[in-house]
């Protein structure tokens, strides 16, 4: 089974506190807007959610993707839709709950105001040079909408970017390479590009194992062989620190 991916946005997220209800709204995704993930760019296709919302999905609302829910969408207090513009979640918090009352005067100071949502893609579909990433169907069953602290390449007031490295899409550039039968010369290429993206902070783990499981049209390649063996450096010395 895929694992999730996350993305974050800077999205204007607010809190609207009235003597009836207090209610949060932002954007989780947006369309067509597209993010540097590194050794690509990415973007959400509209229509993109409208399978997996069609089928109810089970999405929490979180902060930093951890701890209890303040919403869920199976009990009716978040609610998720799509409009021209991207994914835009609306909850409705519980003022008695100390983690929502944790993060309300925060949003109103302007302090929190960034969402990001975890999610499996479905179908995507690469450029040809294997730069770009285009995200046709998502599924957001069993995942969650969070408020962050920390979100990541704004773009005007919209932004998004993986949080950490997203291995998913390593596995999903390499099946693509695959079925239209690459040469040894763009698999080097594409591996130097992941392998330059990764840098000494990132975790590898993962990754040495999605390429050599997923990179079987250049098997006998010098150039995998070495790229996978920098990787394996790379992660020991991640393992002393």
């Amino acid at each position: 089974m895929k694992t999730f991916e996350r993305r974050m946005a800077v999205t204007g997220l607010e809190i609207r506190d009235d003597s009836d209800a207090l209610t949060l709204t932002g954007y989780a995704s947006t369309f067509n807007q597209p993010y540097d993930m590194g050794w690509y760019t990415e973007s959400v296709e509209a229509g993109a959610f409208k399978r997996t919302l069609g089928q109810k999905p089970d999405v929490r609302l979180l902060i930093n993707h951890d701890g209890l829910p303040l919403a869920r969408t199976t009990s009716g207090t978040l609610t998720l839709s799509t409009d021209a513009k991207g994914l835009k979640a609306s909850a409705e918090l519980d003022r008695s709950d100390p983690d929502v009352a944790s993060i309300v005067p925060k949003m109103q100071r302007g302090d929190l105001n960034q969402m990001s949502f975890g999610f499996r893609v479905l179908e995507d579909v690469w450029e040809d040079d294997m730069t770009k990433r285009t995200l046709r169907a998502l599924d957001l069953n069993g995942g969650d909408v969070s408020v962050v602290t920390y979100p990541a390449n704004p773009h005007t007031s919209v932004g998004l970017r993986a949080s950490g490295t997203a291995f998913e899409a390593i596995a999903s550039a390499m099946r693509a390479m695959e079925a239209r039968s690459a040469t040894h010369d763009d698999v080097r290429a594409l591996l130097a590009r992941m392998q330059a993206a990764f840098g000494p902070d990132a975790s590898l783990a993962e990754a040495v194992t999605v390429v050599e499981e997923t990179s079987e049209l250049v098997e006998d390649d010098t150039a995998r062989k070495a790229a996978i063996e920098i990787l394996e450096f790379r992660k020991r010395q991640l393992a002393l620190l």
